[in-house]
């Protein structure tokens, strides 16, 4: 087999031909053969890559490449290694240049684990010249450039997140896979993958928005209005919203306004809803919005008509497009409970199953599941304000992990809502 690979080798057909890759795929038809070789001959990988000779079988091994060079591309579509690479349907975007905050994204490749050889990238100094220093992986070159999060774990308007996730050397050898995906990331955490992220939003960089511009105002949207209100508004995919408001010094939550909405074109329109105060009014209790946005990155609302009318301006929270994670939530919270003008002191716990508990002048008791692959949590809520034997409420709990706080909203009847809100201890 090493003298195969040697005569392969020296055709040079790298040379003879203009635009041709820069190595020779030896395909053997089954992985005995391949497995029988390494057997006799440890060193064979290593010997190929020196010839410019890539040995391949139709392993199956449930791995991931990545490329950002069209030739590899190019190679891998043309049916290599026996055709057994296929495109999984998922791209994702990277800088080919470096500019502000962009950071060369080192490429290495290890051939300690043949046949189940790998690639993996890291724009991470430390881990880059660690990596140069070790016997398992090649260094090869700067393959691109990815922008980091910060310290919060968030990225930047304009970019979304990308994910890393590793194998945790699964099947004998390692393998890390990188997606923008949320869908993705949330599967192969079910199969086993470890997350290689900020351990809050799951974070691993900031890449350019690829494919289709999200053109909806789903998402979580922070901010304040004229009289300095905190601003909280979540839009889900079924075009409801929730927004939240705070006391005028900012603190707390006060009351909400509730309703569904349309959302096109960067015009959003509240259709129907309700305002209820749990403390203070909120621009005169108008369940009237209006205004304008851009997708994942600014939401500006006028609430209200006439002299009482307010702004809301707001900014895209990135924390909506990690996966919610109830365990994140366990603690105790105290603050307030309560419905339409009636709130009293509460101390509400949550625990690592999402199973919450309200303790004040009404007893209430609920349950949190994350809504979909989003930061919202979904809230089913037994009221001990209302008669016994009343079936659940069901509404949403939004987390700020900055703040420490919870904000729980549940539509109540046609025109009233039950709070539960607090602060972590």
């Amino acid at each position: 087999m090493r003298e195969h690979v040697a005569k392969l080798g020296a055709k040079g057909y790298w040379d003879q031909f203009a635009s041709s890759p820069d190595f020779v795929i030896l395909f053997l038809p089954t992985d005995a053969i391949f497995l029988g070789a390494l057997e006799q001959d440890a060193q064979l990988i290593e010997f190929g890559v020196k010839e410019r000779v890539l040995i391949a079988s139709p392993l199956s091994w449930d791995y991931y490449f990545v490329t950002s060079f069209p030739d590899e591309v190019a190679v891998l579509d043309s049916g290599a290694f026996g055709g057994v690479w296929k495109r999984s349907g998922q791209t994702f975007e990277v800088l080919a240049q470096p500019g502000t905050d962009a950071l060369p994204t080192c490429r290495f490749f290890s051939t300690s684990f043949a046949p189940k050889s790998s690639h993996f990238y890291t724009p991470f100094a430390a881990e880059c010249n660690g990596l140069k220093t070790g016997a398992d992986w090649q260094y090869e070159s700067i393959a691109f450039y990815l922008q980091l999060p910060n310290a919060a774990g968030n990225c930047p308007a304009g970019t979304v997140t990308l994910y890393r996730l590793y194998n945790q050397g699964m099947g004998g050898a390692p393998n890390h896979r990188y997606t923008t995906s949320v869908t993705i990331f949330n599967q192969m955490l079910a199969a086993g993958w470890v997350l290689e992220g900020n351990g809050d939003t799951g974070a691993f960089a900031c890449v350019p928005p690829g494919g289709p511009v999200a053109q909806s105002a789903e998402g979580l949207w922070r901010g304040t209005s004229t009289s300095g209100r905190a601003i909280t508004v979540a839009v889900l995919n079924d075009g409801t919203y929730y927004l939240a408001y705070s006391n005028p010094a900012g603190t707390g939550v006060d009351g909400a306004v509730h309703g569904t909405s349309t959302a096109a074109n960067g015009q959003f329109t509240s259709v129907r809803g309700r305002a209820v105060s749990l403390r203070s009014l909120f621009a005169g209790g108008s369940k009237t919005i209006s205004g304008t946005y851009v997708a994942k990155t600014s939401l500006n609302l006028v609430v209200g008509v006439g002299a009482t009318a307010e702004t809301v301006a707001a900014t895209y929270d990135a924390s909506y497009d990690v996966p919610g994670n109830v365990a994140a939530l366990a603690g105790t919270y105290k603050g307030y409970s309560g419905h339409y003008s009636d709130a009293y002191p509460t101390t509400s716990t949550i625990d690592s199953t999402g199973r919450l508990l309200v303790h004040g002048a009404c007893e209430h008791s609920g349950q949190l599941t994350p809504r979909g692959s989003t930061g919202v949590f979904d809230l089913s809520f037994i009221s001990g304000c209302l008669p016994a034997g009343s079936p659940a409420l069901k509404g949403i709990l939004v987390f700020d992990a900055a703040r420490g706080t919870i904000a729980a909203m549940l539509p109540l009847f046609d025109d009233d809502m039950i709070f539960a809100e607090g602060t972590r201890q």
